[in-house]
């Protein structure tokens, strides 16, 4: 009976220490000890190719949103969450297409005069879809996408997104 009892107590610290371990790495998602973010939510597929851009001249950016999500940067974290939101138009002329946001292009790079300061530029993809009667006009969009961002360094991180005409610049602290 004892011997039972024994085997089951380990049975059950053993599915404590399972379900523990589950629920601190959220499924085994990242470490332990992890600070970081959790997975970007996206409305909108994002590409980093490019390709064939044919209709990206009837764009029209509105305005341009970002906001920092999950910002928790120290020794062990250097990822941070990130939203940003696009309100824009696209043209169309012809009675036989339909404008839709298709995905959103992403480019990173660092600006020449510091390694701390980064540039995302932000291209929503225009594509047609081809509807019988369509009358020319505007027609508008908005989406909101999640990136997670590497910092660069220790101290201030400035990061300018831009969007079309539009620029927004955030500044994120990594400390030890």
């Amino acid at each position: 009976m004892k011997k039972v009892i024994k085997i089951l107590a380990i049975i059950i610290l053993f599915l404590f220490l399972v379900c523990a371990y589950l629920y601190l790495t959220d499924f085994g998602r990242k470490g332990i000890l992890s600070n970081e973010p959790g997975k970007p939510k996206i409305e909108i597929p994002v590409t980093y190719n490019i390709g064939w851009w044919s209709y990206q001249d009837d764009l029209i950016i509105d305005s341009l949103k970002i906001e920092i999500v999950e910002s928790n940067l120290n020794l062990f974290n250097s990822k941070s969450l990130i939203s940003y939101s696009v309100y824009g138009k696209m043209k169309f002329d012809d009675g036989h297409w339909e404008p839709n946001i298709e995905k959103i292009h992403l480019s990173e790079r660092i600006q020449k005069d510091s390694l701390k300061n980064r540039i995302i530029e932000i291209t929503p993809i225009i594509s047609v879809t081809e509807k019988d009667n369509q009358k020319s006009g505007v027609k508008k969009f908005k989406f909101k996408n999640e990136h997670t961002i590497i910092s660069n360094g220790w101290g201030n991180n400035t990061i300018k997104f831009i969007c079309g005409n539009k620029e927004q610049i955030i500044k994120l602290q990594q400390r030890k």
